[in-house]
């Protein structure tokens, strides 16, 4: 028998004595997360597969809270679960479980490389359920069936703006995803806010009310919107409506044509426009409002074939299990295969959970402690399952749970304090990835300048304001003193130091559009100063001083920025780069496609084929069993012009991520001496999942290792070999210290 039991010191929970009701909740509803990540991801029916499972988790906390003895919990847990498929099991005691048989391709079950728990889950990632047709990832060919207004927007410039409503799906089953979409476009194709709910798609057969909220740009030419449906899917429409926001917090709506389609469909009082590569209709029974609503049928596709084991691996094997306690007594068995008639499995506890969550009001909006605790949920399921680093960074992420459910219990009841009990739990990651996104937040624009910590201390490193010199120290903002704020945000960012200070002056440097911030400076010259700064679109963002992006800086001396420079401009030089006494590369900051391009040029022999230092999970069961690792890199080889010449790179904090590959591989092959600060520690392609608050979360998919394939990169980066970093006094003389001190090391070489 092959079954697979975690025990409560696996776990790393400890049972906690009932001294009061929140701790009797908050131990329930780990209780529910426990079960809920391992169904959500792994059992492999029909139902489960197609459940709208955020809301099931605002649902399943809300019922679960409230269970007064384990009995009761239960009870509930019972409810919730069993109407997914067969072979669920939650009780004080499981029997035996029957042997695991042979791996069967002919069976249901889950296999995912890397962190493919989203329908468009981006690069190497990927969710298969074998013996099931695959959703369409994102960017497949298969082209959206769309329906579109537009209104005008000249007195709507600077609003928020909401769409919404009722919507439902046709078939569950068949692949793809529906949804509402809102767009705000800007002068020259530029896109400002968007919405198409592919992170929150339509799930329910039943009518239901989405939103789209968001801000419209001051510089905003168009507003269009409409509905969309992807792949074989088909959607249902009706009771449209765009509103903006008035001072008083009131919404307006806006006149639209044919808003509930209740227009013949060819008469003039139609403002829908829509390709007629699909079919629409309005079919005059069962509509939402009114008589009559939109449905968008997909054309015909070609077929889909279902996802087969490619291997051995993904095969699953018949009667696996996993075995699981969850609390108070209680334990839990899913299994993680099925038969094809298992999957298919209808329960009439199914319509009726089923109803129960279309019925739910929106909740990606909703600061209620039901919501918070079910952001808790599904994050805390999500990363514990998918997260590739938990043997890297000291943190006990299952122990971590109880404490992430007691901070989300015990936040305000409002959205900044709901927005920061989801930041603190991706903070507890370490990783310089994780970060989350209000959907619902309007867009913030930057002040014209540009801070960095020096020191400990919020310093202006550019500015295109001439009230707020360069080298001056920012002690508030908006009366609020820096260091508080600067405390509070690097308690809420994750991953390194480096990167967390890099974080954080970015958003301290953030601000509403059309407000004005008053910010108090500290003048190079003494003395302080009250400095009213606008956060408008059009003001002309701060860049930091640099040499121009390729420049000879004196006789055989080249500067090459890499945060700048594209490759196409690049290319042309090379010769003369390979031509230099020396080179000095800048890479403070992210790279252009030049980072990738100049390698080859720097590299001396072909990569080894066992140098690998990416690595894709391949993950066969909860909890981060892996049943293998796929090695990846770059392949590099040498390629003509060789930059011969000595080469110096400048890297610090604000490298990250692509930036890091390409530090990994000047390291490594030793491409040139490197000075400046420690890179930021978080490389790998980034995978992102949605809670249910409104607020999409990211977070590393894979695992970087240094090019020997075993030494940890994760939360370390690139060291330098010549640490240097500016000085308060460096800044206000307008000097460059690190790049003054690159130049030293390349004019000392012969």
């Amino acid at each position: 028998m092959m079954r697979r039991f975690l025990t409560w010191a696996a776990l790393g929970v400890l049972a906690f004595p009932v001294s009061a009701p929140a701790q009797q909740q908050v131990e329930n509803v780990a209780a529910f997360a426990r079960l809920y990540g391992v169904t959500r991801w792994f059992y492999p029916s029909d139902a489960a597969a197609t459940l709208d499972w955020n809301r099931f988790a605002v649902e399943g906390v809300r019922r679960v809270r409230d269970a007064r003895s384990p009995k009761e919990l239960e009870a509930t847990l019972n409810e919730l679960f069993t109407p997914l498929g067969p072979g669920i099991v939650i009780g004080t005691t499981l029997q035996t479980a029957g042997g695991t048989g042979d791996r069967d391709p002919t069976l249901v079950g889950w296999h995912y490389h890397g962190a493919g728990i989203t329908e468009s889950a981006p690069g190497p990632y990927r969710a298969k359920r074998m013996n099931r047709v695959p959703p369409p990832r994102n960017g497949a060919a298969t082209l959206p069936s769309v329906i579109s207004q537009g209104i005008a927007v000249d007195a709507l410039r600077g609003r928020t703006i909401r769409m919404r409503g009722q919507v439902r799906i046709v078939d569950p089953m068949v692949s793809g995803w529906a949804g509402l979409w809102l767009r705000v476009d800007r002068p020259g194709g530029a896109v400002g806010f968007f919405d198409n709910m592919q992170d929150r798609p339509v799930r329910d057969t039943t009518w239901r009310e989405y939103v789209i909220e968001g801000p419209i740009a001051p510089d905003a030419t168009r507003i269009v919107f409409g509905a969309l449906s992807v792949g074989a899917m088909s959607v249902d429409v009706d009771a449209v409506e765009v509103a903006t926001r008035d001072l008083d917090g009131a919404w307006t709506p806006i006149p639209l044509a044919d808003a509930s389609f209740e227009a013949a469909a060819s008469s003039d009082a139609s403002g829908w426009a829509w390709n007629k590569t699909f079919e629409v209709f309005r079919p005059s029974s069962g509509a939402a409002h009114g008589t009559q609503f939109m449905r968008i049928s997909a054309p015909a596709a070609t077929p889909r074939p279902r996802d087969q084991p490619a291997d051995s691996l993904e095969a699953p094997r018949a009667g696996e299990v996993i075995d699981l306690e969850l609390s108070r007594g209680l334990k839990a068995r899913v299994p993680l295969s099925l038969s094809d008639a298992q999957a298919r499995t209808k329960s009439p506890g199914l319509t009726t959970l089923r109803a129960v969550l279309s019925e739910m009001a929106p909740t990606i909006r909703r600061d209620d402690v039901d919501v918070r605790l079910a952001n808790v949920v599904v994050a805390w399921s999500a990363l514990r399952h998918f997260y590739p680093y938990w043997d890297d960074i000291p943190v006990d992420w299952d122990d971590r749970l109880r404490p992430q459910l007691q901070a989300a219990f015990d936040a305000m009841t409002t959205r900044s304090a709901h927005f920061d009990a989801v930041r603190t739990l991706v903070a507890d990651l370490r990783d310089g990835h994780g970060n989350v996104v209000d959907v619902t937040a309007p867009r913030r624009w930057p002040l014209p300048v540009q801070l960095r910590i020096v020191a400990g201390r919020v310093v202006v490193t550019a500015t295109s304001d001439t009230t707020v010199p360069v080298g001056s120290v920012v002690v508030a903002i908006d009366g609020t003193p820096t260091v508080t704020r600067l405390r509070e945000e690097l308690r809420l960012a994750s991953g390194t130091i480096q990167w967390r200070e890099v974080r954080a002056a970015n958003l301290l440097a953030l601000c509403p559009a059309a407000t004005t911030v008053v910010v108090t400076i500290e003048l190079p010259t003494g003395g302080r100063s009250d400095v009213r700064l606008p956060c408008d679109p059009s003001v002309v963002r701060a860049v930091e001083a640099r040499p121009d992006s390729l420049a000879e800086m004196e006789p055989g001396i080249w500067y090459v920025d890499l945060t700048r420079v594209r490759a196409a401009e690049l290319t042309p030089f090379l010769p003369t780069l390979a031509a230099a006494r020396g080179v000095l590369f800048d890479l403070r900051g992210y790279p252009t496609d030049a980072g990738a391009a100049v390698l080859p040029h720097l590299i001396r022999a072909p990569e080894d084929s066992t140098a690998r230092w990416m690595h894709v999970s391949r993950i066969a069961g909860p909890f981060g069993e892996v049943a293998e690792w796929q090695d990846l890199s770059w392949n590099l080889v040498p390629a003509a012009p060789h930059v011969t010449g000595q080469r110096v790179f400048l890297t610090d904090g604000r490298a990250i991520s692509y930036a890091e590959s390409v530090m990994g591989y000047v390291r490594d092959h030793a491409m040139g001496t490197i000075i400046g600060g420690p890179t930021a520690g978080a490389n790998g392609n980034v995978a992102s999942f949605s809670v249910p608050g409104g607020f999409t979360i990211y977070f590393t998919g894979m695992r970087v290792t240094r090019h020997d394939g075993r030494t940890p990169f994760h939360t370390i980066g690139v060291s330098p070999d010549l640490a240097l970093e500016p000085t308060l006094a460096g800044i206000r003389a307008g000097r460059d210290e690190v790049l003054e001190r690159a130049l030293v090391e390349l004019r000392a070489r012969p």
